[in-house]
């Protein structure tokens, strides 16, 4: 394999690297909700899952701090990549999101 072929075959392990931390982190928090609200459906105090639910907040933190790593080694690879003579490519998929969630808004 080329550079440019073993480059490309890290950027989709990388990709794939994030979309499952993403995926996790998701779940993660889903997962909290979802005890909470058995909680409440059980009519238990809000110190009975309190040891779990810390539990839970912890990993949904180290998921966080996971997500920002990958996120970052994205910056690594891209040095390197220079360093090896690599031009920058374009990786993941071909219809990006639109951005609306940094659009402004119209005032009511």
């Amino acid at each position: 394999m080329d550079k440019m072929q073993v480059a490309s075959a890290v950027a989709e392990s990388l990709l794939a690297t994030e979309t499952a931390v993403e995926k996790a982190l998701g779940r993660a928090v889903a997962l909290m909700r979802e005890m909470m609200d058995a909680r409440r459906a059980l009519g238990l105090p809000v110190s009975a899952a309190d040891p779990a639910l810390r539990r839970v907040s912890a990993a949904v933190d180290a998921l966080g701090v996971a997500q920002r790593e990958v996120l970052r080694t994205h910056g690594e690879l891209e040095a390197l990549g220079t360093d090896l003579g690599l031009r920058s490519a374009g990786f993941g998929p071909l219809v990006k999101p639109t951005g609306k969630a940094t659009e402004p808004q119209p005032a009511d």
